[in-house]
């Protein structure tokens, strides 16, 4: 292989910097992997959080009643319609979680 001398040759200053790094290989510092920006929940959250309170109230409740028991429990505020779709898309399908009692009243199923 046939070398260039500037290639094959560094500078002065370039070659006062690789004397001054050390013999060992350097490690690499581990970052942790960045949080995502967006200030949405990840997915089931919600509903997970929804299951937990309609079965720690072990009776019907009201979606308001439900909402503000789920903004307690995440610690945060949470869309009301998020609320309302989960109890209304879980309460439809083959295999529904919840059971529509009354206009904005539900419970939840018991899993078999």
């Amino acid at each position: 292989m046939h070398l260039l001398g500037h290639f094959s040759n560094p500078s002065a200053p370039l070659k006062a910097v690789f004397e001054a790094l050390p013999d060992e290989p350097i490690e690499p510092r581990v970052r942790p992997a960045p949080q995502p920006a967006t200030g949405r929940l990840g997915n089931g959250v919600v509903q997970r959080a929804v299951v937990k309170v309609l079965a720690a109230a072990q009776q019907p409740a009201e979606i308001a009643a439900v909402h503000a028991a789920v903004e307690s429990l995440l610690g945060r505020s949470v869309s009301k319609h998020s609320i309302y779709w989960c109890l209304s898309a879980g309460a439809r399908g083959k295999a529904p979680r919840f059971e529509r009692i009354a206009p904005g009243v539900y419970r939840l199923l018991p899993q078999t």
